[in-house]
């Protein structure tokens, strides 16, 4: 079973994707899933901050250098992006591994750090001007307040993304490569607003169907 089946907006956001940039995107949620498994699985800090080390330093280096026999590093060599930016991923992942609740400073590193490699797949599929960083703010932000373990760090997570704005913004329309990302942000926008996990509204799955069809 592929590691995104289980995710069933992911799967949703993947259906709009053009055939030629679907590999580019499962591999940037791929890379996403392995980062959150080693913050989320590990028992102590220190082993989550080793794992992430491991992927830090990958993206430090030139791609040409990178061990092989690692799958997902061979898809994401194949970017024609800067794929050392994703090292910001990393750096974001780290950031939630703070003790006691969450502050604002590492809330808004998850969020930029998500921006960021969301700009670099983006960058691999669509060489214009058009960004994503809007809607990959949307969506980590409702992706994160869905998996924290209290309610006063999901609203606090929440009112980041109202503090930023981000929630009083129309969003932008995004061309036909990028929609697989912008139905992604639609349902981070309807989850911020409602308080309500990802997909669970009725109005959920329509809107997401719309962003990927009109780009918005």
């Amino acid at each position: 079973m592929n590691d995104l089946d289980g995710d069933p907006a992911i799967r949703l956001a993947l259906a709009y994707a053009r055939a030629s940039d679907r590999p580019v995107f499962e591999a940037l949620f791929a890379l996403d899933r392995r980062l959150a498994d080693a913050v989320r699985q590990a028992s102590e800090p220190i082993i989550a901050q080793m794992k992430l080390a491991w992927w830090r330093d990958r993206f430090a280096q030139d791609r040409a250098e990178w061990p092989k026999g690692e799958p997902l590093l061979e898809r994401l060599a194949g970017w024609d992006a800067d794929v050392a930016r994703l090292g910001m991923l990393v750096d974001g992942w780290e950031a939630l591994l703070q003790e006691g609740a969450l502050i604002d400073e590492a809330i808004a590193a998850f969020g930029e750090g998500r921006a960021t490699a969301w700009s670099v797949a983006a960058r691999t599929v669509h060489q214009g001007e058009a960004s994503p960083r809007y809607d990959a703010s949307l969506w980590a932000y409702a992706d994160l307040a869905a998996h924290c373990s209290s309610p006063e760090d999901a609203e606090r997570v929440r009112e980041v993304a109202r503090n930023q704005g981000l929630l009083d913004r129309a969003p932008p329309r995004l061309p036909r490569p990028l929609r697989t990302l912008g139905v992604l942000g639609a349902l981070g926008r309807r989850s911020l607003r409602s308080g309500r996990p990802i997909l669970s509204g009725g109005g959920d799955f329509l809107a997401a169907v719309r962003t990927g069809m009109l780009g918005r």
